[in-house]
């Protein structure tokens, strides 16, 4: 009982406190995992399928050489190029 005493008055009850966080944010990390990776299947047996991600595609402009509308010569024009 003596080092029991001890111990709580040389650290106070700061580390009982630190560990029951840890402890409760362990446990809720490992519960939101477990509900997120569920299978998407229903009772019936249909599957969903995740919505796909669509990326925008990098745009810039670029100065580049553009044939004339009329005659056969050419240009310089600002473009806009898409990849």
């Amino acid at each position: 009982m003596a080092t029991t005493g001890t111990a709580e008055a040389r650290y106070g009850r700061g580390g009982a406190f630190a560990g029951g966080a840890a402890a409760g944010l362990v446990g809720g990390l490992l519960l939101g995992g477990a509900l997120t990776n569920r299978d998407r299947y229903y009772d019936d047996g249909y599957y969903e399928e995740p919505a796909p991600v669509y990326v925008q595609p990098r745009c810039w402009f670029e100065r580049q050489r553009v044939p004339n509308q009329y005659d056969y010569g050419y240009h310089i024009e600002r473009v806009r190029v898409c990849r």
